[in-house]
């Protein structure tokens, strides 16, 4: 999808424009009225028929019109105009005179807090503001807005130097899905009638490329092997469609072992639909079709292109629609194949209840006093507050006690520096169109609302723009002269998402450097930003330093770690409208960080022996592939903090490891029947509050790192509450028979695994790499001589062969 924040977005190329908008001309009120016979007008109809009747009554051209995602009014049967394009990435994109959303952290943040609950408390907030700036436009002018949303997005975080990171949940596909389906459930809610907003997962198949070494997403073909595939790839969607229900799925800009994922029949149709037993809608990325004649350069024409997608399975495209005109006119497709599709993109306007009588929307209450209300800014900040990761946290000279959290009591002044540091916009990363920024906090703002009458002096200055690209000596010697008498130095640098020009006045400084249509081409920290912390480390000696770090992925910041100067570094993400207000609550102890990392941060060193086109997860031998995340990756040279890192002010002790069958004890069903619980009890052995999430790795001690098997997989995890210093809570994870399966690697069929089995808590625990136990203590490990209940084995056996194909 094109984001209009993106530097992907380019509407001066005649090649591949902007879709088209619906026309504006085509006011609601000019609409003639209905025939009330019509029964697609009676609530207490079928669904299936109300559909069906509405078609009927149809023309071909008029069937044309609503091929795009624009969808034409047509005026003879008072169907008015709606557009499908909706971005809810991390709250509402408003471009135009909407009331301001909340803006959330971005995906990867969420991720963080490892909190799926949490998730779906957040997009429950904002189907409310979708559904009440709905209301608000139905009242004002008779048309319908943001009842479908482009939104999640499922894809894995394979490489670090993607662009597009940011917006996954991770690299972990288990991690991936549990976020993913309470991600739509928030979004679609629970009512049995009416949907509030229609999930549309993305990116469905093998997205995960901007471009890097001369090929483009538009031209990129993605080699998953059906192990990748079944382990990797097809959980997140499988979560979307079968676990939550999505109704949508948007098929990706690149090709999948050979075929462009827009026109690939054995995907959406085969595996998709008869595989996965999807039923909802398909949309085509923005401009994918027509990127099949002059990216993957598949087909001579649009018409070809065109009828290859529909026929494929996509059933509204975000692009051009000419091409659809003349492909019936040269008999490439037929009326029934427009049918096919329209069916389904009806039937997803007739489930917001477009077509219902008013009084039957269930969220006719909801007006735009519920947008960007307090409620749900303090729900961002909780996000900022979770899934911040504090990265290291050592005593500065002089002192026992780690430097954080700061003590307002012995601080005279702090001096806050770094191009982030007061930066609204750099806060949000990307999809965020239209923000309040008065309301908004810079982390500048979030230090100084929370030292407001302490008597503290701040004194802030940017060091810098990120990509120092002028001035870049007097900005670096007016921050250090910013510090003189400082007690604490916080610095905040990172990442940036956005680019638009540069903006003095604001304070805004906004060269990207990730994106959409924006990858990475190394892991460093962006421009000169480095100099800046060099500088404070070794011209004002005795400053503690907290380096803040913004980021889409990692960044490869050994060397400030190694830095003793530098006594914490806390990772925050883009962490949206609330972001500085949560990094002051964490800084100064209001909050005990709980957030582990989603992915693995790496050292510079991989991306120099992983090319960004080679996407595989497991490792190539003859090729010096290394793998790719927590799961395959063997050499812990490559790793500088790896998946699930994180840090407290507090400590935290596991006991009573149980493994238990089922009936033992708490071991029942909450679902599917479980095989085993395993059960542990989590102590908080420090002076502080706080809470913890406690993952649970397993691995096949037989075949673990061979034949393809993963190291060890995330199974299951769980947060505990806050826990007061003292406190406990025994923590119980059910595990099932999918749990005991991993893919063949000639087929890609889930097998079941029987024999030794390892359960490893609090943090994966390769004997190869270190991990933070080292710091924390928190690993143990138990074992199962084998699974019971084997008779289920040939139901978990069928999985997807042949990198497309599906075998039951």
């Amino acid at each position: 999808d094109l984001n209009s924040n993106s530097s992907s977005s380019n509407t001066s190329n005649p090649q591949h424009p902007a879709p088209l908008e619906p026309n504006p001309t085509q006011d609601p009120k000019a609409l003639q009225k209905p025939d009330p016979t019509f029964s697609w007008l009676d609530p207490n109809l079928p669904l299936s028929q109300r559909v069906s009747d509405l078609l009927s009554n149809m023309t071909l051209q008029e069937k044309l019109g609503l091929m795009a995602h624009g969808q034409q009014a047509i005026p003879r049967l008072g169907v008015p105009a709606y557009n499908f394009w909706t971005e809810c990435l991390h709250g509402h994109q408003e471009q135009g005179s909407g009331a301001l959303p909340t803006i959330f952290p971005q995906p990867i943040v969420l991720a963080s807090t490892w909190d799926e609950h949490l998730a779906q408390q957040v997009f429950t907030a904002i189907s409310d503001e979708l559904r009440a700036k709905d209301n608000a436009e139905y009242q004002k002018s008779g048309r319908r807005r943001g009842l479908i949303c482009w939104t999640p997005h499922v894809n894995m975080f394979r490489d670090p130097r993607w662009g597009r990171g940011s917006e996954t949940f991770g690299e972990d596909p288990y991690l991936t899905s549990r976020m993913a389906q309470h991600v739509v459930q928030g979004l679609q809610g629970t009512d049995a009638n009416i949907t509030k907003v229609i999930a549309t997962c993305k990116h469905f198949l093998g997205y995960s490329l901007e471009g890097a070494e001369g090929v483009s997403r538009y031209s990129r073909n993605v080699e998953l092997s059906p192990q990748d595939m079944t382990d990797t790839e097809l959980p997140p969607f499988q979560a979307c469609v079968q676990a939550a229900r999505a109704h949508g799925i948007m098929c990706s800009y690149n090709a999948v072992n050979g075929t462009p994922s827009c026109a690939n029949d054995a995907a959406m149709n085969g595996l998709l639909r008869r595989g996965l037993g999807f039923d909802g809608y398909v949309v085509s990325d923005c401009n994918a079709v027509a990127a099949l004649t002059w990216g993957h350069r598949t087909h001579a024409s649009l018409a070809e292109a065109s009828a290859a997608a529909l026929k494929a399975g996509v059933d509204i495209f975000c692009d051009r629609t000419d091409g659809l005109s003349d492909a019936v006119s040269a008999g490439l497709i037929s009326e029934s194949n427009l049918n096919t599709a329209i069916n389904r993109t009806l039937t997803m306007r007739f489930l917001t209840g477009q077509f219902n009588p008013p009084d039957t929307n269930p969220w006719t209450d909801l007006t735009l006093k519920s947008v960007n209300s307090k409620t749900n800014r303090d729900l961002a900040r909780q996000v900022v507050q979770k899934g911040i990761v504090l990265l290291k946290n050592t005593a500065a000279t002089g002192s026992l006690q780690p430097i954080l959290p700061l003590q307002k009591q012995n601080l005279r002044k702090l001096c806050v520096l770094g191009p982030l540091s007061n930066s609204v916009e750099h806060l949000m990363g990307n999809y965020y169109g239209k923000f309040d920024a008065a309301a908004a906090a810079t982390p500048l703002k979030g230090i100084q609302e929370e030292l407001a009458g302490s008597g503290v002096v701040v004194e802030q200055a940017y060091g810098m723009d990120i990509l120092g690209q002028i001035h870049y000596d007097w900005p670096l010697e007016s921050a250090l002269q910013v510090c003189e008498g400082a007690d604490v130095g916080i610095v905040v640098i990172g990442s940036s998402m956005i680019d638009n020009d540069k903006d003095p006045a604001t304070g805004s400084y906004r060269p990207a450097t990730e994106g959409e249509g924006l990858d990475r081409v190394n892991l460093a920290l962006p421009g000169r930003q480095g100099d800046l912390v060099k500088a404070l480390a070794t011209r004002a000696p005795g400053l503690p330093l907290v380096v803040v770090v913004m980021h889409g992925g990692g960044l490869d910041i050994g060397w400030i770690k190694n830095l003793a100067a530098v006594n914490a570094i806390v990772a925050v993400g883009f962490p949206g409208q609330e972001g500085g207000r949560g990094i002051a609550d964490v800084l100064f102890g209001n909050v005990n960080p709980s957030g582990r990392l989603p992915i693995t941060w790496y050292n510079s060193n991989y991306t120099d022996a992983v090319s960004p086109l080679d996407l595989s997860m497991r490792p190539h031998l003859q090729s010096g592939h290394p793998g790719r995340s927590y799961r395959f990756l063997h050499d812990p040279s490559y790793v500088l903090y790896p998946f699930g890192y994180g840090l407290s002010y507090t400590t935290f002790t596991y006991s009573n490891l149980k493994l238990l069958s089922p009936g033992e004890e708490q071991c029942y069903a909450s679902g599917e029947p479980p095989v085993y619980c395993f059960t542990v009890t989590v102590t908080n052995t420090g002076d502080v509050a706080g809470e913890h999430i406690v993952p649970l790795y397993m691995s096949h001690l037989d075949t673990a790192g061979v034949h393809g098997n993963p190291l060890q997989s995330l199974r299951a995890f769980q947060r505990t509450d806050l826990l007061p210093p003292g406190a406990s809570q025994q923590i119980t994870m059910s595990l099932t028979l999918p749990d005991f399966v991993m893919p063949q690697e000639s087929d890609g069929r889930n097998m079941l695994h029987l024999g030794p089995w390892r359960f490893s808590v609090g943090t994966w625990d390769a004997p190869e790499i270190p991990s933070p136990s080292a710091n924390t203590g928190f690993s143990y490990s138990g074992f199962v001589s084998s699974v019971s209940n084997v008779g289920f084995a040939a139901k978990f056996s069928a999985g997807f062969g042949g990198g497309l194909g599906y075998s039951g």
